[in-house]
């Protein structure tokens, strides 16, 4: 989904995202930085800390998290209940212009669901916008489909999955904007739904790996320095729980 945003953007956006061209082909660049802004709506954070270890452990970018005071109005809004991702974004680079230090690759993570006009699929997980050829490297990250659990209903494992899932959205995101023209399969694949998103791959395809490390944008090994960060290899969610806990969130969902 990521991948496909660009040619979205030069098509048919509006206000900062359509305001910058891009010129040539360029070669992938590695981000001096990946910031996630965590907009003010969102109050379930507990799977910020865990995602945050995963990508410090594979990228060679330092990984920070801000809170964003960022007020979403209902102008912002595709349908009733969601926000179209491109006029958020559009908020996003405006506010966020003048921060970090370029090539920078910042992520909104926001609690609302999210759908894009153009497109005709029912909602998106993420969207993302630009490349190595312009200024902004951008994601939106809704926690709104993926977060396991909830108030009423959890497990000690809620925050590992919802990371998990994060994770892979937002890795998949990266390695697209720096330029990088994949396989489209393993971590790289295009999730439709969540038991997609749970099911696909967690690491990059060997040739995929290989060029994002030349890139400098993965880290040769995986860092495992750190005993409180989540495990990004061989990590030790298995699938039959995660099923089980989506399982629930949906019965949950359907009977509330």
């Amino acid at each position: 989904m990521h991948h496909l945003m660009f040619s979205f953007l030069l098509a048919g956006a509006s206000g900062a995202l359509a305001q910058e061209q891009p010129h040539e082909v360029a070669r992938p660049i590695a981000p001096a930085e990946v910031v996630l802004y965590i907009q003010s709506d969102l109050k379930r954070t507990d799977f910020v800390p865990p995602l945050v270890c995963a990508l410090r452990r594979v990228l060679t970018a330092p990984v920070s998290v801000q809170a964003l005071d960022l007020p979403l109005g209902s102008e912002l809004l595709a349908t009733p209940t969601q926000f179209e991702v491109t006029k958020v974004a559009d908020r996003f680079i405006r506010r966020t212009a003048d921060e970090g230090n370029a090539p920078s690759f910042k992520y909104l993570l926001i609690p609302f669901d999210m759908k894009v006009d153009a497109w005709n699929w029912r909602y998106a997980f993420s969207v993302s916008f630009g490349d190595e050829t312009t200024s902004y490297h951008v994601g939106v990250v809704s926690t709104a489909r993926i977060v396991a659990g909830n108030w009423w209903l959890q497990s000690p494992w809620d925050s590992e999955i919802t990371a998990t899932r994060a994770y892979k959205l937002i890795l998949k995101s990266i390695a697209y904007r720096t330029g990088h023209r994949g396989t489209d399969a393993c971590i790289l694949s295009t999730p439709l739904s969540l038991e997609e998103l749970d099911r696909k791959s967690s690491e990059f395809c060997p040739d995929d790996r290989a060029a994002l490390v030349a890139a400098g944008v993965l880290k040769e090994k995986e860092q495992q320095n750190d005993p409180d960060c989540m495990t990004v290899a061989g990590r030790s969610l298995v699938p039959m729980l995660v099923t089980a806990r989506r399982t629930l969130d949906d019965w949950w969902a359907a009977s509330h």
